[in-house]
């Protein structure tokens, strides 16, 4: 009936013939092997004649383990005996007067935060809350005594234990070393911080606590434009896609000599006002505008030097799950020399699906893309061409797509998936 080792100080009943001598638990499966019948945990008995072949109260020979009898008697009466919980109130805590007991334990308002947390762990109560909240909780623990309130006999202790709300239960979730009483496990659980969440912008998994720090830097997320007067919402890993039409990005004039750095938006009036009206020379205009394809050209020419002379031309055909809302994307490549990408789809409820490329790991290079939408027919329905220069690090290319009623009807096949097709020409720098 006992299947594991047991204080004998949660015994209601007294029985100094159960104890085992070697363990100073209550005897669990008791076994004896010489004439004066001492007996021992059957464990504690095969444990002592590995170093020598005798009883350990008589020294009479023993000759192995297999000439150890079950004390079937013995273990029955232990059987019945009487005990409390393990995890209630120990014999010394729960006996002697209430007043004399309270004594000895310090007022809980004069505890420190660290020592109010400290006590409430080791009653299995909840540790988080203000002081004030604290020393309330374990007031009222106090008065009502801790832990499980179960007493039976020994024989029924094993099953008890299966359902017992203050034994301790190792939290589930990998990497976390709390074990709270089965009563606060699911509680525990709910707000652990190594418990696995899904980042709500592109759906990847992580722990808990680390959710704040990547929702911070997903480039899937929706964030505001940067700039001042601009409440567009856009995906932060392609805001650059973005930027390079906000009207209220700063952006320096495009004429020759000129140093004037303007809103996009009041570009246009500076360029006609500044460059385009009267009395500006048409003469010096051109000559500005022949010295700036000039060096425009000396630029070019000296980075085809530092660019893969011949890139390589990936093509991608990729599903995903239809127009429906949604992050979509596809399996990773990886380009060589630690870059990777993925075909990303995002579908949002109020804007138009954003079709590209995320790369990752791009030191310096430059990228050119066409996406296309494919038919039911396998045929390309349309297509949209997208350059960027200058990508470093973790890099978006693509655009969005406002598919027509058309587009969709034609492009959504029998399973309700649509299928996709990138072609991507990375260029590289040399150095990379």
């Amino acid at each position: 009936p006992v299947a594991r080792w047991i204080d004998p100080d949660w015994l209601e009943d007294k029985c100094e013939d159960c104890e085992c001598s070697l363990c100073f638990g209550v005897m669990v499966e008791p076994a004896s092997a010489c004439v004066e019948v001492h007996s021992f945990c059957r464990g504690c008995y095969v444990k002592a004649l590995v170093g020598q072949k005798k009883c350990p109260a008589c020294r009479r020979p023993v000759a192995d383990e297999s000439k150890l009898a079950r004390n079937r008697q013995l273990e029955g009466i232990i059987g019945k005996l009487r005990l409390r919980c393990e995890h209630g109130e120990k014999r010394e805590e729960a006996g002697g007067p209430p007043a004399a007991k309270r004594a000895k334990l310090e007022p809980a308002a004069s505890m420190t935060v660290q020592a109010l947390r400290k006590e409430l762990r080791q009653r299995g109560l909840k540790t988080p809350g203000t002081k004030p909240e604290l020393v309330a909780r374990l007031e009222e623990d106090r008065k009502q005594g801790a832990g499980c309130k179960w007493k039976g006999r020994v024989g029924g202790l094993a099953a008890h234990l299966l359902e017992c709300q203050w034994v301790p239960v190792k939290c589930p979730n990998e990497g976390c070393t709390e074990s709270p009483p089965r009563k606060d496990l699911a509680e525990h659980e709910a707000t652990c911080g190594m418990r696995k969440v899904k980042c709500a912008h592109c759906e990847g998994q992580m722990e808990h606590q680390l959710l704040a720090e990547h929702e911070g830097s997903c480039t899937l997320a929706k964030v505001e434009c940067p700039n001042e007067g601009c409440s567009v919402l856009h995906m932060r890993g392609a805001m650059n896609l973005h930027r390079e039409k906000c009207e209220h990005e700063e952006v320096a004039c495009s004429c020759p000599g000129c140093d004037a750095r303007l809103l996009r938006k009041d570009m246009d009036a500076h360029f006609e006002a500044t460059h385009l009206g009267p009395g500006v020379s048409a003469v010096k205009l051109l000559q500005s505008a022949y010295d700036r394809i000039a060096a425009l050209q000396a630029v070019a020419e000296s980075e085809q030097g530092n660019l893969s002379p011949a890139p390589t031309t990936w093509v991608f055909n990729w599903r995903a799950d239809g127009w429906k809302t949604g992050h979509f994307s596809s399996e990773p490549h990886s380009f060589g020399g630690g870059v990777t990408g993925q075909c990303v789809l995002l579908v949002n409820a109020n804007d138009s699906p954003f079709v590209g490329f995320e790369f990752k790991g791009i030191d310096r290079g430059r990228v050119h893309a066409t996406f296309s939408i494919i038919d039911k027919h396998d045929k390309t329905l349309r297509h949209e061409m997208e350059e960027e220069d200058d990508c470093t690090d973790v890099f978006f290319v693509g655009r969005d797509f406002t598919p027509t009623a058309e587009d969709k009807a034609q492009s959504v096949r029998a399973d309700g998936s649509i299928r996709l097709r990138a072609v991507v020409r990375l260029f590289l720098d040399a150095a990379a």
